[in-house]
């Protein structure tokens, strides 16, 4: 059934149909007016046309995008962006149900509401008017009416409480909490900017916003290059030069970009002409690590990261217009490395990343070549831009993005749309990102094929969501998934695979482990049972400090931490922590009871066990290492190289080394009866959208 009627109610709202605008059925005088954008707006209303009814994913796309048009992934985007709107949960729905392999179903009774009879006035100024738009017209007025009111009243109050703050000595401090509790603005509206095949990334607008340029990758290639946009004209440029991996590019002048980029393992910074044509690029200097984020152009130069290829410390550099090239300050050894160099001023902050899963803001001072770390993060922070004059944007592991004070350090979160954002910067009030930033990922099994000399992946846990942390135990397989949306641990038994948790809210869940015959979370720093039969989560140990990699080794728990005296090894005596060696950064178990560790200040890898050292034939850099990439078996030691895209093999017996392609590239390693799996990444489809703020 059609409701042709302009009032509809359900569940909590009242929902004006022509114009699309919610508002609460609450008791507050002056409720909210959420107002959708036109795609949502469409979407709700086909919706609710077809309520009770089972509609497939086509008949949704085919009605509200038009025949032809749209996508699934615009399709579970919208959803999911209305869904935020209707305040409803896909695992608990109140408005709009998921029905497997079917397509959805609006579950909420709609109920019209009578409209108020129609004034002389109203009559008199046009007969010939169609009776929804008087009343849909009447209905704004009288929404709004009441607003102004409020607004007026609000300005005045304010205006009165400013002028009585300038007399007072603390009209600084409070202006500073006052702008900390300001209210972000809502992001509703998603516009597409660029929707090329493959991965588009580190968006840069040039300062009349006419051009915008960004790497784009296309599907089943590995090389990247430059593209620009003409806004205006949409019309697209591409370059001819090729890259392994490209930096963000930042504009040298009006008219030329220099960026960072590999190119056969070799680091270079480059200079780019990008308006009017395409001219190749011009190398500038040589460099010693690629680091994505590292680079900001002031009027001294282009100042930079990059690592001493010696000890491996991070560097701060300054390269002027002269090609002169100075060494400014080095960063602590203990820190794993320094990313997302921006500059105002005489200040620059970037990110220090303390080990795999800490970070800190750093203030440097270029005058005085001084730095001092701001703000702890208790997660592993990777994007840092601008948000006005005196705050700055974060992001949280692709999750949360947030604006931080500089002033108080103070933090405020964003909503549900800016999760899974990259490259995020502001431009007058809206945002341009990149979006998803958080790939897929498949857990898949590593098996060698004697025929062809190689290594193969073969299935294990795939679905059209992400798969991780894989532990096998016996004839058991665990691993976390967020299938049924929110993640969730899995267990596998042979053919059989169950959902066995039941988490009602989002858990960062780090590692699985199994010790003493029970199944352990690493959730926060902190070690709990999973009862297999309840679905609780129980306490194993208190939060662990510092705490970074954890293994059990022949029943007993051994794990690194980051404190104040720097890296420690510790193991679990008597449920208390005991500090067995220090600058240790993480651990695997070796034969024969051994254990396998990678230091602080050394390429090389060591075998420790009762109280003995030694260096074994093998490097593996833990800076540009991931913790998880790296595993080791019964038989030897196995570790991730190129970016996940080559695998190597350590034998303990007979001391060999070799090396495979793969042919896509892997995140994570893990072993399990004598068996290895890879985590990897589906390819991937990111689009440069706008994320406008609600008017």
């Amino acid at each position: 059934m059609q409701h042709t009627a302009d009032y509809l109610t359900f569940g909590q709202w009242r929902y004006l149909r022509t114009i699309g605008q919610l508002q609460p059925l609450s008791a507050s005088a002056d409720p909210e007016v959420l107002t959708l954008e036109p795609r949502l707006h469409k979407l709700l209303n086909f919706f609710i046309d077809h309520k009770e009814l089972v509609v497939s994913r086509e008949q949704i796309l085919s009605g509200v995008w038009g025949e032809g048009l749209g996508s699934d992934e615009s399709l579970t985007r919208a959803i999911a962006a209305l869904r935020r709107a209707l305040q409803d949960s896909r695992v608990e729905p109140t408005y709009i149900a998921t029905l497997s392999k079917k397509g959805y179903c609006w579950l909420a009774p709609v109920a019209e509401v009578p409209l108020p009879p129609l004034t002389e006035e109203s009559e008199s100024q046009g007969s010939a008017a169609p009776l929804d738009l008087i009343s849909t017209q009447k209905a704004i007025e009288s929404w709004h009416s009441g607003k102004r009111v409020k607004l007026k009243r609000i300005r005045y109050i304010w205006f009165s409480t400013l002028v009585l703050l300038v007399c007072s000595l603390s009209f600084a401090l409070l202006v500073s909490q006052m702008n900390d509790k300001a209210a972000l603005p809502r992001y509703l509206q998603v516009t597409p900017v660029s929707a090329l095949d493959g991965k588009e990334q580190t968006p840069l607008l040039s300062s009349d916003q006419s051009l915008l340029l960004f790497q784009h990758q296309l599907p089943n290639e590995s090389d990247w290059r430059w593209v620009t946009q003409e806004l205006p004209s949409m019309q697209f440029r591409y370059d001819e030069q090729r890259y392994q991996l490209l930096s963000q590019p930042h504009w040298l002048n009006s008219e030329q970009v220099i960026f960072r980029a590999q190119q056969q393992q070799d680091c270079v910074f480059w200079r780019k002409t990008i308006k009017r044509n395409f001219i190749a690029a011009t190398p500038l200097f040589s460099c010693h690590q690629f680091i994505a984020a590292g680079q900001a152009v002031t009027t001294d130069g282009l100042y930079w990261l990059d690592l001493d290829p010696a000890t491996g410390q991070t560097q701060l550099w300054l390269w002027q217009q002269d090609r002169s090239q100075r060494l400014l300050m080095q960063f602590p050894a203990q820190w794993r490395g320094i990313s997302h160099l921006i500059v105002k001023g005489n200040k620059a902050y970037a990110l220090a990343q303390m080990g795999y899963s800490y970070s800190s803001l750093l203030e440097l001072n270029l005058t005085d070549l001084d730095w001092r770390v701001i703000k702890d993060f208790d997660f592993p922070a990777n994007q840092l831009a601008w948000w006005g004059e005196h705050d700055l944007l974060v992001n949280k592991s692709a999750h949360q993005l947030q604006v931080l004070s500089l002033r108080t350090g103070n933090s405020r979160v964003f909503g549900e749309m800016t999760f899974n954002l990259a490259d995020s910067s502001m431009w007058q009030q809206s945002l341009l990102a990149v979006y998803p930033a958080q790939a897929v990922t498949d857990l898949r099994q590593l098996q060698w094929q004697e025929q062809n000399s190689q290594i193969v992946t073969l299935p294990f846990a795939e679905s059209n969501r992400s798969e991780s942390l894989l532990l096998v135990h016996q004839d058991q397989s665990f691993f976390v998934s967020d299938r049924s949306g929110l993640p969730q641990l899995w267990r596998s038994q042979g053919q059989n695979t169950q959902q066995i948790s039941q988490f009602k809210t989002y858990l960062a869940i780090q590692q699985l482990l199994w010790l003493e015959g029970k199944l352990l979370l690493l959730i926060d720093r902190q070690l709990f049972e999973f009862s297999t039969i309840t679905g609780d989560l129980l306490p194993f140990t208190e939060r662990l400090a510092g705490s970074e990699q954890f293994v059990v080794c022949d029943h007993r728990l051994y794990w690194t931490s980051r404190g104040n005296g720097g890296w420690t090894l510790n193991q679990l005596e008597q449920g208390k922590a005991e500090v067995l060696l220090k600058e240790m950064v993480n651990v695997q178990c070796g034969p024969h009871g051994s254990l396998v560790l990678l230091q602080q200040d050394s390429l090389d890898i060591k075998q420790w066990q009762q109280g003995q050292t030694t260096t074994l034939p093998v490097q593996i850099n833990w800076r540009t290492t991931m913790a998880a990439a790296w595993t080791s078996t019964a038989t030897g030691l196995y570790w991730l190289s190129g970016s996940g895209t080559v695998l190597h093999y350590y034998d303990w017996q007979n001391k060999n080394q070799q090396q495979w392609p793969l042919s896509m590239a892997a995140h994570a390693l893990v072993s399990g009866d004598n068996a290895l799996f890879v985590q990897q990444f589906r390819a991937q489809d990111t689009d440069i959208v706008w994320l406008h703020p609600e008017p």
